[in-house]
């Protein structure tokens, strides 16, 4: 057995290596020293264990060796079969198997620490000029002010904002601030000069670049029209792995032990296997390619899975986002029923179908796999029309050359509105819908006035799509949103914000149960990442990875689930991040 202070400074070895503070909170029997630590069998035991796995439920202790769980069950029995074994006494605190957020950006989370402007919460456009003023002071005269997370509809007039007042206020620095679902932005005078964008400028296929009366850019530009200044953004950013390491180190302390991390760029992934390289990779990550890529590189070489790293995945679009009106529907638009010639407006396309199905289809020959963003009906159908074609190729093959491991497992990222006519496809194609419950209680309000109330009853469909014989995984989006875990669990069994609203629930026969809102970041999420083997449940011969949190998140009020703290985070048996019981939750 280890004294405390050895296995103390274990933890902040490895802490300190990816940049987490780590402290002293849960308590360790001293004993014997062992002389090779990876040797060392420790049982955590009096705990209140929830595992993931059917096949027991519940426990009282956890015995790790080699950073893999090599028993389940009482905390008496455990020790009866552990003589000797080092001894953590974690005080009756509440376990659960590490959680992982199936879609998220792990470089946009650190650029919101390091170099984004982040303008979540902003109550104004006014207020969200006021704060890119203060940015613009801090840097060069004539830089480039870039910032993200500004909603409008959370503003007092619910209007999207223009360039005249970031114009007026900034006239000589470039402004580009992205909208929080990242498929609009608004821009001033000086970086739509810098882009070339006149009132001729015509917007590229799958976006929009809105106008007022006159036919004068307004400055906000929707899904693949924010490429036009997009691509001439010429603003420092910090080097690629600072960002990685900042988002993991936020990441940790949230209770994460694994994250999909979607749309990264190649250079971004080979940064990823340096970090693993240099042993400064803590997080399980899943890296899915921007499509863009994706042809190319692994046409060029196979996907790679170590046990920390699987570049193994692209991501595609399907259409845009319900909050910039970039959402593909079947109809119009509720609250736009027509576009600026009058023609019925139902959304963008961001992605032609067609090139969708190419990409499912080569994903099948290279053995990655693909996932697609679809918010809206029409892009949600197309999508599931393509999968559908690829499946047929998909079991041609196996009966060719044998069956891929896992078959395609095709993932729908998002799926937020559903034909239901469309909901019980999911089931019969093997297709995982990838949902991020936090992203209903922050549309709810305003998701009736796009959509209409009878379409509004298919949106965010969770219970749906399980009842059905679907399977769901569960994510955040962040930065969208935040990677605080437990926000999305309480979204998932209450469907309500934070302040309890509305009561009972929105639409609450789609809430989940508190077991499918615990499987939903464990072992499902686990499973739309081909690492259900390895884990996403508290079980022998998986990963030891697990997180002790300060309240029983099964059993508390429902409005006590956001304020959960973790107390400590534990990957392959590491101890990664501890703080103390009354510490603040992780930052949102």
């Amino acid at each position: 057995m280890w004294p405390v202070s050895v296995a103390q400074r274990l933890a902040a070895g490895v802490a300190a290596v990816m940049g987490v503070a780590v402290g002293s909170g849960l308590q360790a029997q001293p004993g014997a020293a062992q002389p090779e630590a990876a040797q060392v069998l420790t049982v955590y035991t009096n705990a209140n264990v929830y595992t993931a796995d059917p096949a027991q439920p519940r426990a009282g202790a956890i015995a790790v060796r080699s950073g893999v769980i090599a028993d389940v069950g009482g905390a008496a029995a455990l020790l009866g079969r552990h003589p000797g074994a080092r001894v953590v006494d974690l005080g009756g605190r509440t376990v659960l198997p590490g959680l992982i957020d199936a879609h998220g950006h792990m470089t946009g989370l650190g650029e919101l620490t390091l170099s984004t402007l982040d303008l979540t919460g902003v109550p104004s456009e006014e207020a969200m000029v006021a704060l890119a003023v203060a940015r613009a002071r801090a840097l060069p005269p004539g830089a480039w002010v870039v910032g993200r997370n500004w909603d409008h509809e959370r503003w007092p007039d619910r209007r999207l904002p223009s360039r005249a007042a970031l114009s007026a206020a900034l006239p000589d620095n470039p402004v580009f601030l992205e909208r929080v679902d990242g498929h609009s932005a608004v821009a001033n005078d000086a970086a739509l000069a810098r882009a070339g964008l006149t009132p001729q400028t015509q917007a590229p296929a799958g976006g929009a670049i809105l106008r007022d009366q006159r036919g004068e850019p307004t400055g906000v530009l929707i899904d693949n029209a924010m490429e036009l200044v997009g691509r001439v953004i010429d603003a420092p950013a910090p080097p690629v792995e600072d960002l990685l390491i900042e988002a993991q180190r936020r990441c940790v302390r949230a209770g994460l032990t694994g994250v999909h991390d979607m749309s990264v760029s190649v250079p971004v992934a080979e940064a990823y296997q340096r970090l693993e390289a240099a042993g400064r990779l803590a997080l399980h990550v899943n890296v899915y390619l921007a499509s863009a890529y994706a042809p190319e590189y692994f046409a060029q070489r196979p996907p790679t899975r170590t046990e920390r790293l699987h570049i193994a995945g692209a991501k595609a679009y399907a259409d845009g986002a319900l909050g910039s009106r970039g959402a593909w529907l079947l109809e119009p638009y509720t609250d736009r029923p027509a576009d600026d010639r009058g023609d019925p407006y139902t959304g963008l396309a961001v992605t032609a179908p067609d090139q969708i199905g190419a990409l499912a289809s080569h994903a099948v020959r290279r053995g990655y796999q693909l996932v697609v963003h679809a918010i809206g009906d029409r892009g949600n159908r197309q999508v599931l029309d393509a999968f559908e074609a690829a499946q047929a190729q998909a079991q041609a093959q196996a009966q060719a050359q044998g069956p891929a491991a896992g078959g395609p497992r095709f993932r729908v990222e998002h799926a937020q509105v559903l034909s239901p006519s469309d909901v019980p496809r999911f089931a019969a194609l093997g297709v995982i819908a990838s949902v991020q419950p936090t992203h209903c209680t922050s549309d709810m309000r305003w998701v009736p006035d796009r959509l209409g109330p009878e379409r509004a009853r298919g949106a965010y469909a969770w219970a749906s799509i399980l009842r059905a014989g679907g399977r769901l995984a569960g994510g955040s989006d962040f930065p969208v949103e935040s990677h605080n875990p437990f926000l999305g669990f309480y979204a998932a069994v209450s469907r309500q914000d934070a302040a309890g609203w509305p009561e009972g629930g929105w639409h609450p026969e789609e809430r989940l149960t508190r077991d499918e809102a615990l499987r939903l970041f464990t072992i499902d999420a686990a499973y739309a990442g081909f690492r259900e083997g390895r884990e996403g449940s508290i079980t022998p011969g998986k990963a030891a990875s697990f997180i002790v949190i300060d309240r029983d998140v099964m059993t508390c009020p429902a409005a006590d689930i956001p304020a959960t703290r973790v107390l400590m985070t534990v990957i392959d048996g590491q101890t990664v991040h501890t703080a103390s019981a009354d510490a603040e939750p992780a930052n949102p």
